[in-house]
C-alpha cells in the first residue's frame, strides 16, 4: 500500500495548542535546571563578561560624548573665527 502525499490525521495527529504549551513549558523547565547545573567556573565567565561588556559599552558612550563635544567646540570655534556667528548687517532699501 502506498503512502498518501499528504498528512493522515488518523495514524500521526497534527499537536494541538496544548501539546505545545506543554512542550514549551518543559523547555523552561528544563533551561532552569541547566542555569542551576552552571559550574562555579562557568559563573564566573558569564560575570567576568558581562562586566567587560558593560565596561565596553559606558567607554563608547564616553568616547562619543568626548568626541562630540570637541567637535561642537571646534564648531563654535570655526564659526567665530570665520566670523559667521554674528548676523549680518541688513540694509534698508527706501
Amino acid at each position: 500500500m502506498e503512502q498518501p502525499p499528504f498528512h493522515n490525521p488518523n495514524s500521526q495527529p497534527l499537536p494541538d495548542a496544548n501539546d505545545v504549551e506543554a512542550e514549551f513549558a518543559n523547555q523552561l523547565e528544563q533551561r532552569h535546571d541547566y542555569d542551576a547545573r552552571r559550574s562555579a567556573a562557568s559563573q564566573a565567565r558569564l560575570a567576568s563578561d558581562k562586566r567587560l561588556m558593560r565596561n565596553f559599552i559606558v567607554g563608547l558612550l564616553l568616547f562619543g560624548l568626548v568626541v562630540g563635544g570637541l567637535l561642537s567646540i571646534g564648531l563654535v570655534w570655526g564659526l567665530n573665527r570665520l566670523d559667521l556667528v554674528n548676523p549680518q548687517p541688513t540694509f534698508n532699501r527706501e
